[in-house]
Order: structure tokens, then sequence, then C-alpha cells
């Protein structure tokens, strides 16, 4: 157990490493670390994610950056995800 949690975690430092928030906005950068730790833990692909929501995965992954925004994401991210910007 502890091993498959330190694999998921590796893998999003990996994908944090490509973030092209990482020298920008620190809001932007902990908001998508977030959503990043949240789906890996819940089983939720991108891929998965953007059937669900009827859009495409480079469009989800503008999403999850922050270069772009969706009600029906934000009402996903609240829901399914328990991500309340209070918290970030």
């Amino acid at each position: 157990m502890k091993r498959e949690i330190r694999e998921k975690l590796e893998l999003i430092e990996q994908k944090m490493l490509k973030s092209p928030n990482k020298d920008g906005s620190r809001f932007l950068y902990r908001r998508e670390r977030m959503i990043r730790y949240k789906l890996i833990f819940r089983g939720i692909t991108q891929k998965r994610l953007a059937k669900e929501l009827n859009l495409t995965e480079s469009y989800i992954t503008r999403l999850i950056n922050g270069e772009r925004y969706s009600q029906d994401f934000e009402i996903f991210l609240e829901k399914n995800l328990e991500i309340h910007y209070g918290f970030i």
C-alpha cells in the first residue's frame, strides 16, 4: 500500500515538473497540484473525465492548468473531488 502511494506521488511530481504554473501563479500551481492529486487517488483519468464532461482531453488539461474555465468542471471539482478554494 505504501509503495502504491509513493508511486502515485512520484507521478504527480513528474506531471508538476511540466506545469506552466510552476514559475507563475502560486494559486494556480497549488490548485493544479490538488486537482491532479485528487484525480489520481480517486482513480479518475483525464480520458474518463473528458468523456463525462463531453470535452476533449487537451481541454481538460487546460482546465486543470487554469488556462481555461468551465462551469461544469468547477462543479465537478466541488462535488466529486471536494475541492473548495478556501482550503488551497
